[in-house]
Protein backbone atom coordinates (compact mmCIF):
# COMPACT_ATOMS: atom_id res chain seq x y z
CA UNK A 1 0.00 0.00 0.00
CA UNK A 2 1.22 3.50 -0.85
CA UNK A 3 2.10 5.72 2.11
CA UNK A 4 1.37 9.44 1.83
CA UNK A 5 2.80 12.00 4.25
CA UNK A 6 0.53 15.06 4.44
CA UNK A 7 2.14 18.19 5.88
CA UNK A 8 -0.54 20.82 6.49
CA UNK A 9 -1.41 22.97 9.51
CA UNK A 10 -5.12 23.36 8.69
CA UNK A 11 -7.39 20.87 10.49
CA UNK A 12 -10.10 21.22 7.83
CA UNK A 13 -7.63 20.62 4.98
CA UNK A 14 -6.15 17.66 6.85
CA UNK A 15 -9.65 16.18 7.21
CA UNK A 16 -10.20 16.56 3.46
CA UNK A 17 -6.88 14.84 2.69
CA UNK A 18 -7.71 12.08 5.17
CA UNK A 19 -11.14 11.46 3.64
CA UNK A 20 -9.89 11.28 0.03
CA UNK A 21 -6.76 9.25 0.76
CA UNK A 22 -8.41 6.64 3.02
CA UNK A 23 -11.26 6.22 0.55
CA UNK A 24 -8.64 5.46 -2.13
CA UNK A 25 -6.70 3.03 0.11
CA UNK A 26 -3.62 5.08 0.89
CA UNK A 27 -1.81 4.85 4.21
CA UNK A 28 -1.60 8.35 5.73
CA UNK A 29 1.00 10.00 7.91
CA UNK A 30 0.17 13.49 9.22
CA UNK A 31 2.31 16.42 10.27
CA UNK A 32 1.02 19.87 11.19
CA UNK A 33 4.26 21.77 10.57
CA UNK A 34 7.38 21.63 8.39
CA UNK A 35 9.78 20.49 11.11
CA UNK A 36 7.60 17.53 12.13
CA UNK A 37 7.11 16.72 8.45
CA UNK A 38 10.88 16.49 7.91
CA UNK A 39 11.18 14.20 10.96
CA UNK A 40 8.41 11.89 9.70
CA UNK A 41 9.87 11.85 6.18
CA UNK A 42 13.22 10.73 7.57
CA UNK A 43 11.80 8.18 10.05
CA UNK A 44 9.01 6.65 7.93
CA UNK A 45 10.26 7.29 4.34
CA UNK A 46 6.81 7.62 2.73
CA UNK A 47 6.14 7.02 -0.98
CA UNK A 48 4.99 10.61 -1.54
CA UNK A 49 4.65 13.89 0.37
CA UNK A 50 1.80 16.40 0.02
CA UNK A 51 3.12 19.75 1.28
CA UNK A 52 1.28 22.92 2.22
CA UNK A 53 3.24 26.15 1.82
CA UNK A 54 1.78 28.59 4.33
CA UNK A 55 2.67 27.20 7.78
CA UNK A 56 4.10 28.80 10.92
CA UNK A 57 7.82 28.68 11.73
CA UNK A 58 9.02 26.67 8.71
CA UNK A 59 7.07 27.14 5.48
CA UNK A 60 6.51 24.42 2.90
CA UNK A 61 9.18 25.73 0.52
CA UNK A 62 11.80 25.48 3.27
CA UNK A 63 10.65 21.98 4.28
CA UNK A 64 10.60 20.86 0.63
CA UNK A 65 14.16 22.10 0.16
CA UNK A 66 15.39 20.24 3.26
CA UNK A 67 13.67 16.98 2.31
CA UNK A 68 14.76 17.07 -1.33
CA UNK A 69 18.40 17.78 -0.41
CA UNK A 70 18.67 15.07 2.26
CA UNK A 71 20.24 11.91 0.83
CA UNK A 72 17.86 9.62 2.73
CA UNK A 73 14.69 11.43 1.55
CA UNK A 74 15.65 13.03 -1.80
CA UNK A 75 13.96 10.25 -3.80
CA UNK A 76 10.52 10.96 -2.25
CA UNK A 77 8.36 12.95 -4.69
CA UNK A 78 6.81 16.08 -3.18
CA UNK A 79 3.62 17.68 -4.43
CA UNK A 80 3.01 21.16 -3.09
CA UNK A 81 -0.69 21.72 -2.35
CA UNK A 82 -1.28 25.39 -1.58
CA UNK A 83 -3.61 28.36 -1.87
CA UNK A 84 -0.68 30.29 -3.38
CA UNK A 85 -1.47 30.16 -7.09
CA UNK A 86 1.01 32.49 -8.77
CA UNK A 87 3.35 31.15 -11.47
CA UNK A 88 6.30 32.38 -9.40
CA UNK A 89 5.13 30.13 -6.54
CA UNK A 90 5.06 27.13 -8.87
CA UNK A 91 8.51 27.86 -10.23
CA UNK A 92 9.92 28.44 -6.75
CA UNK A 93 8.38 25.18 -5.52
CA UNK A 94 10.04 23.25 -8.35
CA UNK A 95 13.36 24.94 -7.64
CA UNK A 96 13.09 23.73 -4.04
CA UNK A 97 12.56 20.15 -5.23
CA UNK A 98 8.80 19.70 -5.68
CA UNK A 99 7.71 17.45 -8.54
CA UNK A 100 4.25 18.97 -8.95
CA UNK A 101 2.10 21.83 -7.66
CA UNK A 102 -1.62 21.68 -6.94
CA UNK A 103 -3.71 24.72 -6.01
CA UNK A 104 -6.35 24.65 -3.27
CA UNK A 105 -9.25 24.11 -3.41
CA UNK A 106 -8.75 20.86 -5.34
CA UNK A 107 -11.03 18.04 -6.37
CA UNK A 108 -10.53 14.40 -5.52
CA UNK A 109 -9.65 13.70 -9.16
CA UNK A 110 -7.05 16.48 -9.26
CA UNK A 111 -5.39 15.20 -6.09
CA UNK A 112 -5.32 11.59 -7.30
CA UNK A 113 -3.97 12.62 -10.70
CA UNK A 114 -1.20 14.64 -9.06
CA UNK A 115 -0.25 11.66 -6.88
CA UNK A 116 -0.30 9.22 -9.80
CA UNK A 117 1.68 11.65 -11.92
CA UNK A 118 4.69 11.68 -9.61
CA UNK A 119 4.67 8.13 -8.26
CA UNK A 120 6.66 5.47 -10.07
CA UNK A 121 4.50 2.60 -11.32
CA UNK A 122 3.33 0.38 -8.47
CA UNK A 123 4.92 -2.78 -9.87
CA UNK A 124 8.38 -1.23 -10.14
CA UNK A 125 8.25 0.77 -6.88
CA UNK A 126 7.78 -2.35 -4.75
CA UNK A 127 10.32 -4.53 -6.57
CA UNK A 128 13.07 -1.99 -7.19
CA UNK A 129 13.93 -0.18 -3.98
CA UNK A 130 17.63 0.16 -5.01
CA UNK A 131 16.53 1.77 -8.28
CA UNK A 132 15.37 4.82 -6.31
CA UNK A 133 18.94 5.40 -5.16
CA UNK A 134 20.23 5.06 -8.73
CA UNK A 135 17.72 7.60 -9.99
CA UNK A 136 18.63 10.00 -7.18
CA UNK A 137 22.36 10.19 -8.01
CA UNK A 138 22.10 11.82 -11.46
CA UNK A 139 19.80 14.50 -10.04
CA UNK A 140 22.37 15.36 -7.36
CA UNK A 141 25.12 15.43 -10.00
CA UNK A 142 23.07 17.75 -12.21
CA UNK A 143 22.65 20.16 -9.33
CA UNK A 144 26.38 20.27 -8.61
CA UNK A 145 27.75 20.32 -12.16
CA UNK A 146 28.38 23.66 -13.81
CA UNK A 147 26.82 24.17 -17.23
CA UNK A 148 29.14 24.05 -20.23
CA UNK A 149 30.59 27.39 -21.24
CA UNK A 150 30.69 28.89 -24.72
CA UNK A 151 34.46 28.39 -24.77
CA UNK A 152 33.95 24.66 -24.34
CA UNK A 153 31.75 24.55 -27.45
CA UNK A 154 34.21 26.61 -29.44
CA UNK A 155 37.09 24.40 -28.35
CA UNK A 156 35.32 21.29 -29.62
CA UNK A 157 34.91 22.91 -33.03
CA UNK A 158 38.58 23.86 -33.08
CA UNK A 159 39.64 20.27 -32.49
CA UNK A 160 37.74 19.05 -35.52
CA UNK A 161 39.21 21.71 -37.88
CA UNK A 162 41.66 20.48 -40.57
CA UNK A 163 45.37 20.77 -39.73
CA UNK A 164 47.17 23.90 -40.86
CA UNK A 165 49.17 23.65 -44.12
CA UNK A 166 52.90 23.71 -43.53
CA UNK A 167 53.94 24.29 -47.17
CA UNK A 168 51.70 27.20 -48.06
CA UNK A 169 53.30 29.25 -50.85
CA UNK A 170 53.94 32.93 -50.23
CA UNK A 171 52.06 35.54 -52.24
CA UNK A 172 55.16 36.16 -54.42
CA UNK A 173 55.46 32.45 -55.21
CA UNK A 174 51.77 32.34 -56.08
CA UNK A 175 52.19 35.23 -58.56
CA UNK A 176 55.25 33.57 -60.09
CA UNK A 177 53.46 30.24 -60.46
CA UNK A 178 50.54 31.96 -62.14
CA UNK A 179 52.78 33.48 -64.87
CA UNK A 180 54.78 30.29 -65.45
CA UNK A 181 53.61 28.55 -68.66
CA UNK A 182 53.17 24.79 -68.89
CA UNK A 183 56.45 24.35 -70.79
CA UNK A 184 58.42 25.84 -67.88
CA UNK A 185 59.70 28.94 -69.72
CA UNK A 186 59.06 32.33 -68.16
CA UNK A 187 57.78 35.17 -70.30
Amino acid sequence: MTTVLVIDDSPSEMAKFREILTKNRFTILEATNGERGIELATEEVPDIILMDVVMPEMNGFQATRKISRNKSTAHIPIVIVSTKNQETDRVWGQRQGAKDYLTKPFTEGELLNAIKGVLPSRSSSQAQQPAKKQMREPVVQQKTNTPPTKNHTTASHTRSAPPAQTTKPSSTEQQTNQRKPSNGIYL
